[in-house]
């Protein structure tokens, strides 16, 4: 998936905002940056609104970056008839690189920051992520194929059958050489060597808000699964539903270190809720870290947000301890 590069100098500053917090284009995405930040949060939302974060999002990556945070956004592709998942899981990861790249490249030519605080960036454990409704799928992907690569190998080929090809292993190869790239970017800019963990975005926190993994389609309020009646839509997805739980029920040493929270009136994740929350229950490390608030699905996008911003922060605290 290619976007045209946006001009980094381009920023969004909202009226009503606190000090610093405002957007800058680096990339394809935007970049909030603190100016002491504890971590960073990237942030993918649903579809349709995850297309317009910065404008659907606002309340919650304000309350975000005021408890400490960077933010990375990353755009949902606006593209409905986009069924291949995998592509744009690895042009997630890609992007990354490159925010990476600018953002260190920008705060070092810019003496933006101090070299603590620029320390903050150069290591892997301080990225966390988090999604929303089927953003969440993506991430969900992002930690499968977090695999030790012959795990991840056994694990693709079993889930995928024939459908684990060579346009996948292109992708796959794709992010390491991105990978390769941004540490050679990254060293000459520091004038040392510098390196990105090659297993993707293992040991990351993830929080998932409201997962939506099985590409539900929702009528009239209700939601109509799409393996049933429409199978030939489901066969179109890649990963589709069942692939992706059997790959997320087989990366036993994995998923560690997410969370969910769900909300008590949303009936669209109820189902992706209880099936990961179930997968969670089955690691290590117990109990599983979910959180349960008064709400619905659309809550993230809502205005009144102190009570989930907090949440999200204490939840990523207690990720971090694990």
């Amino acid at each position: 998936m290619i976007i045209p590069k946006l001009n980094t100098a381009k920023s969004i500053k909202f009226r009503d905002s606190v000090e610093n917090f405002y957007f800058r284009s680096f990339s394809n995405s935007w970049v909030a940056i603190h100016p002491n930040p504890k971590g960073i949060i990237q942030f993918i939302g649903s579809f349709v609104f995850g297309s317009f974060p910065i404008k659907f999002y606002k309340y919650l990556l304000q309350n975000l970056f005021e408890q400490g945070y960077t933010i990375f956004v990353f755009r949902f592709p606006f593209t409905p008839l986009k069924f291949d998942h995998w592509q744009f899981t690895t042009e997630l990861l890609k992007e990354e690189y490159a925010l990476r790249v600018e953002v260190i490249r920008f705060l070092k030519k810019n003496n933006k920051t101090s070299e603590n605080n620029l320390e903050i960036y150069l290591n892997d454990s301080n990225y966390y992520w988090l999604g929303h409704s089927l953003g969440c799928k993506y991430i969900t992907l992002l930690e499968i194929l977090s695999n030790d690569l012959n795990q991840r190998e056994l694990i693709l080929q079993k889930s995928l059958a024939n459908r684990y090809n060579q346009k996948l292993l292109s992708q796959l190869k794709s992010v390491d050489i991105a990978r390769e790239n941004a540490e050679q970017e990254i060293s000459k800019i520091l004038n040392r060597p510098t390196l990105i963990n090659k297993y993707f975005i293992q040991n990351q926190p993830s929080i998932l808000l409201a997962p939506e993994i099985s590409n539900t389609v929702t009528v009239n309020g209700i939601n109509i699964p799409t393996a049933k009646p429409l199978s030939k839509f489901e066969l179109l997805v890649s990963p589709n539903l069942r692939e992706t739980k059997s790959m997320i029920a087989q990366s036993t040493n994995l998923f560690n270190l997410t969370g969910i929270i769900s909300f008590s009136q949303d009936f669209i994740a109820r189902d992706d809720v209880n099936f990961l929350c179930k997968q969670l229950s089955l690691k290590p490390v117990n109990p599983p870290l979910h959180k349960q608030l008064f709400g619905w699905h659309l809550d993230p996008n809502a205005v009144e947000i102190k009570h989930l911003g907090a949440c999200i922060n204490g939840l990523f605290g207690e990720l971090i301890q694990r």
